[in-house]
């Protein structure tokens, strides 16, 4: 009987290893994420525990601030670092590249004759707005990027404030295939009532495409996933933290040249 019961729990640890976290500030050094490499770590320990067996190292990139191309750089730098530190620790987490993109003049006219990087390599931008942008203008930047050939995954649109007045203005995103990413915070009513009504509208709706961590530290703001799952199968459906954790984000994962 003990057997039995060890088995299915490791058959349930296997299962729950293959979500993905599109969105993680786990780069040390770098941004307002994990400062040194031992809470980078740390981070990727708490995510392991939680069921998540890659994430993507998503640092903030605004190109109105400082040089792309040095910064991206060393945020590549930075992921080799962090991968070999994995390694040495048998951490068991797979960690892909990306960027948390603000959308701006300056990335568009940086965009126009430069790659952005996607995440794991691919045309797929985890992009931000400023949070008080108006509706207009962030559909307009966001066919621009589009036009240049990319796709979109809007990092937590439950918190702008275009979505806090009416979470259905969120529809006009869905409606040009843009990935609607929702963090956990927002799920576990962290962010305050409005954020929570505009996520809680997303996954009723059923435009919610992806619920990440949006991970900065080990201690306040973690990639510890496992309570937003249980939301998510409580009140969502029995597969709404497969489809939002692991099938859509494993699609954008592996659609990278050579995944």
């Amino acid at each position: 009987m003990e057997d039995k019961v060890m088995e299915a729990m490791e058959m349930k640890r296997k299962q729950r290893s293959r979500r993905i976290d599109l969105h993680m500030h786990i780069l040390p050094g770098v941004d307002d994420g994990a400062e040194t490499m031992e809470d980078a770590a740390e981070m990727a320990e708490i995510s392991v525990r939680s069921g998540i067996g890659t994430v993507a190292a998503t640092p903030h990139g605004d190109f109105s601030r400082r040089d792309a191309i040095e910064y991206i750089r060393l945020c590549s730098a930075k992921l080799d670092a962090l991968r070999s530190e994995l390694a040495r620790r048998k951490i068991p987490l797979k960690v892909v590249g990306g960027m948390e993109l603000l959308v701006n003049e300056a990335l568009i006219k940086w965009a126009r004759e430069n790659r952005l990087p996607g995440i794991n390599g691919s045309r797929w931008l985890l992009v931000e707005f400023y949070f008080d942008i108006s509706l207009s203008r962030a559909l307009r930047m966001a066919d621009e990027l589009a036009a240049l050939g990319y796709r979109l995954i809007l990092a937590h649109p439950e918190r702008y404030g275009l979505a806090r007045r009416s979470p259905e203005d969120l529809r006009a995103f869905y409606d040009r295939n843009i990935i609607l990413q929702v963090n956990k915070g927002s799920i576990l009513q962290e962010f305050g009532r409005k954020a929570f009504r505009a996520a809680d509208w997303m996954l009723s709706a059923g435009i919610a495409g992806a619920v990440a961590s949006d991970a900065h530290d080990p201690v306040l703001r973690t990639p510890d996933m496992e309570d937003a799952a249980d939301v998510l199968e409580m009140y969502y459906g029995r597969d709404a933290a497969e489809v939002l954790m692991e099938r859509n984000p494993g699609r954008i994962v592996e659609s990278a040249p050579g995944a």
